[in-house]
């Protein structure tokens, strides 16, 4: 029997290791026809936490995400001579691409640019917990709850999540790269992985963290949402403006 750590998608799919998982989406691949909407609700949500495992894992450059995830297909793929079928994304915006199922199941290993993002994250974090709690305390009714950005119904701080809208923390961290130059690479030094009883990337550059977040502070657009929200849920909904954002900075 496959032995091995459990995977765990954002959407509360979970299976056993990496080699059931992996045999969970060669089924949900082979099943649709080629260039076929696969509108199944499930297999839709495991798709787009897939992708969003591959975003925060595997991808370098843009999210694959991108502007907001419309629906999947499979497709056939000509490379190397031979031909594969695999998963495309379709975007909001009527965009597309490729990725690996199996490339962001493995996870293995994380990239600087990932490592960048993470630290990116972990810069912010009080900022918008700050900023989080400020909201409640100028919005929240009688019964300590606000408004959903998404659902219009009202929600407790421990119901509810901060969610960016465009652009997402993920293209903020890549403008900032190009703000300063780094696109191709961040100098060494800037960030430091994680370490001993640290679970995540962190600048160990202070003036790169400054700058960060006076960038991240200008551009972010935060909003609350349910914590129930899936994640493609949100995603079709970040273009909305008629919403109130966090205060930062």
């Amino acid at each position: 029997m496959p032995r091995g750590h459990p995977i765990v998608l954002s959407n509360g799919s979970e299976w056993p290791n990496k080699t059931a998982t992996k045999n969970h989406f060669r089924a949900l691949r082979d099943r649709w026809p080629r260039g076929v909407v696969i509108d199944d609700r499930h297999d839709h949500e495991d798709l787009c936490a897939l992708l969003e495992r591959y975003d925060e894992v595997i991808s370098t450059g843009p999210s694959k995400i991108g502007c907001g995830i419309d629906h999947f297909e499979t497709r056939e793929n000509n490379s190397h001579g031979g031909v594969t079928v695999g998963f495309w994304v379709i975007r909001k915006d009527g965009t597309d691409t490729d990725f690996s199922f199996i490339d962001a199941v493995d996870g293995q290993p994380r990239n600087p640019d990932a490592e960048f993002v993470e630290a990116c994250r972990e810069a912010v974090y009080k900022d918008v917990s700050a900023a989080t709690r400020d909201f409640f305390r100028r919005n929240a009714d009688e019964g300590g709850r606000v408004i959903c950005a998404v659902t219009g119904e009202r929600v407790s701080a421990i119901a509810s999540k901060p969610d960016y809208a465009v652009p997402t923390l993920r293209d903020i961290a890549w403008a900032f790269r190009e703000n300063q130059g780094w696109v191709h690479a961040v100098p060494k030094g800037v960030v430091s992985p994680p370490a001993d009883a640290q679970v995540a990337a962190q600048f160990a550059d202070m003036d790169a963290i400054i700058k960060f977040r006076a960038f991240h502070n200008r551009l972010a657009k935060i909003r609350i949402v349910s914590k129930s929200l899936l994640p493609s849920e949100l995603a079709g909904t970040r273009h909305l403006t008629e919403t109130k954002f966090l205060t930062l900075g």
